[in-house]
């Protein structure tokens, strides 16, 4: 049986959902605290209880699907197997996880060109970079993988699954996005590795 949340957090986790359901439906720019207090049942007052302003409340909203994703990723690897197939299951469980939120969809898309979410955002991503350099340099240190500088190789893998991320939300071609990033992935193998 699932248990209830307290109900001061019950509110706040109404006033989230109505604003991540109004912002996917008319744009972060077009919805006001006014209008997201009235479709969560509460007063202006309440909203500003839990949040300082709407992008307090939009980058909590950003920080938390970047939470569920990379948890999903995450837990997709196998932290004794190999480098390279734990990044192409990483990504392939990160794309099928977008499945799952669809209104959210929204801030993958569009949240890097509002000021206010980019800030938050690019926090996230340079935790997530962080985690994949040293996952690369453990990689790189067992032989798994090709020695390069891990820094540009974490920043360089960071760019490729946002941009791939954002491919297969624009068209919707899950399958050629994932077999570009697996080819890259394999690349990365030593040469004996990827000839045998």
């Amino acid at each position: 049986m699932a248990r209830r949340l307290p109900r001061g957090q019950e509110t706040r986790e109404r006033i989230l959902a109505e604003a991540l359901r109004l912002f996917a439906e008319r744009g972060y720019a077009r919805v006001g605290v006014e209008e997201i207090a009235e479709a969560a049942g509460v007063t202006k007052g309440a909203v500003y209880h839990w949040f300082t302003d709407k992008d307090d409340l939009g980058r909590e909203l950003q920080h938390d699907l970047y939470a569920r994703l990379s948890a999903r990723a995450l837990a997709a690897m196998d932290p004794a197997g190999d480098a390279v197939v734990n990044m192409m299951r990483a990504f392939d469980a990160y794309l099928e996880a977008l499945g799952s939120f669809d209104e959210a969809r929204f801030f993958l898309r569009d949240a890097w060109v509002i000021p206010a979410l980019d800030e938050g955002g690019r926090r996230d991503h340079d935790d997530g970079t962080e985690f994949v350099r040293g996952a690369l340099a453990t990689a790189m240190a067992r032989g798994e993988i090709v020695p390069l500088d891990p820094d540009a190789l974490a920043r360089v893998l960071m760019g490729m699954w946002a941009e791939a991320t954002l491919h297969v939300l624009r068209t919707g071609d899950r399958g050629a996005t994932v077999a570009v990033v697996e080819q890259f992935c394999t690349s990365l193998r030593p040469a004996l590795e990827r000839s045998s």
